[in-house]
């Protein structure tokens, strides 16, 4: 799987082409996936249960991160509409991100989980140069938001725009 720092940096490069204002729900999607499968190892600082804990890996899945995406937009004091769609598109740029890589052995992203348990890859990127592509999407970000800042500039400088 491509580092955090990628998958937050996908995620920010998609709101800003959509133009997402609430870019964190967004980011918080992208990086929502690997942290349920992460959360075994409170194990190693709470007394946890020592149980089967493999369920935590089917939410890097897209059907189960929808439903938990449902689950969880009643936290958050905004359409819910528009926090279920962020979360899964951030989602979406994580499974995506994860798809390209290059796996030695059997890997890849679940995406037709429940229908299958196939495991789709691009094969396109190895995990260890996930760092060149975080470079040029944070390259592609600020380039972005400055193209947008340029084409309005009087919102650039905090005077409101005339009618």
């Amino acid at each position: 799987m491509p580092e955090w720092a990628t998958h937050a940096l996908l995620g920010l490069l998609i709101a800003e082409i959509f133009g997402v204002r609430k870019k964190s729900i967004v980011l918080l999607g992208a990086l929502l996936p690997d942290i349920f499968s992460k959360l075994v190892l409170l194990r190693l600082f709470l007394p946890i249960p020592n149980v089967d804990y493999s369920i935590l890996g089917s939410g890097h899945t897209p059907f189960v991160f929808f439903l938990f995406s449902i689950l969880i937009c009643p936290l958050f004091r905004y359409d819910h509409i528009k926090i279920i769609f962020w979360l899964n598109l951030g989602a979406l740029t994580h499974f995506l991100a994860d798809a390209t890589l290059q796996h030695i052995s059997d890997g890849g992203v679940r995406l037709l989980y429940p229908l299958t348990t196939k495991m789709y890859t691009l094969s396109l990127i190895w995990p260890d140069d996930t760092y060149w592509l975080a470079i040029f999407l944070a390259i592609l970000y600020l380039g972005i938001r400055g193209f947008k800042k340029s084409l309005r500039p009087e919102l650039s400088h905090g005077t409101p725009p005339t009618p």
